[in-house]
């Protein structure tokens, strides 16, 4: 599993994420507490992880190339 999210995208991930996800635990009812809450389950997941599968089959990275010293 290759990395192919990046520094502030990782970051909005994992905050929209926990938002989205303390939204649909605590403030809503019904069938959208588990919307928002898989949603936001999602995004933290693919930012703690640093890898967003949605990526591979258009081969986006948000991850910069690393320069190799010589």
């Amino acid at each position: 599993m290759k990395c192919n999210v990046g520094g502030q995208d990782r970051i909005e991930r994992i905050f929209h994420g926990a938002i989205f996800l303390c939204i649909g635990i605590f403030l809503v009812a019904g069938v959208w507490r588990y919307i928002l809450g898989g949603y936001g389950l999602i995004r933290l997941l693919t930012g703690m992880f640093a890898f967003c599968p949605v990526y591979i089959p258009v081969k986006y990275t948000t991850k910069r190339c690393q320069q190799t010293a010589k």
